[in-house]
């Protein structure tokens, strides 16, 4: 299957945590902002950390979310939504990336932090790989999607 055909792609690194607990990082930019990124495929929607949020977009406009909100950590926790100038990844670029969960990552950094690992900043999820028709090629460490 040629999936590098008329398809952006970006690169996929591989870090391992720990002995057999790995994940996918990817670095992409918002609103000119460089961020470091989890693929998840398990994630149904992509979220950027509120601090980041608050920090680089202090006049954010960021509504409630009003479907169930759940994750590995429980579903005891708050989730806004908003749209975000200048999204890039790789040769990718869309103007506005829009119904962005604004989620508090603390909790995933403070892990990153304990296995001495650079913390993230956003979790790119299934809505912008089903989307975008992304493929992930793990024998390249790439990510292609249209």
């Amino acid at each position: 299957m040629d999936v590098k055909a008329d398809m952006f792609q970006v690169e996929l690194h591989i870090e391992m945590l720990e002995e057999g607990n790995y994940h996918t990082i990817l670095y992409g930019t918002l609103g000119g902002i460089r961020l470091r990124m989890v693929l998840d495929t398990g994630a149904s929607h992509s979220c950027i950390d509120a601090e980041i949020a608050r920090t680089f977009f202090p006049d954010l406009v960021v509504s409630d979310n009003e479907g169930v909100n759940a994750g590995i950590g429980g579903n005891d926790f708050s989730v806004q939504i908003a749209d975000f100038p200048d999204f890039t990844l790789g040769d990718y670029r869309q103007p506005m990336l829009t119904n962005l969960a604004v989620v508090d990552m603390s909790h995933i950094n403070v892990a990153y932090r304990t296995l001495k690992k650079n913390p993230i900043q956003m979790i790119l999820g299934n809505d912008f790989l089903i989307e975008h028709h992304a493929v992930i090629h793990y024998g390249e460490n790439r990510l292609y999607f249209q």
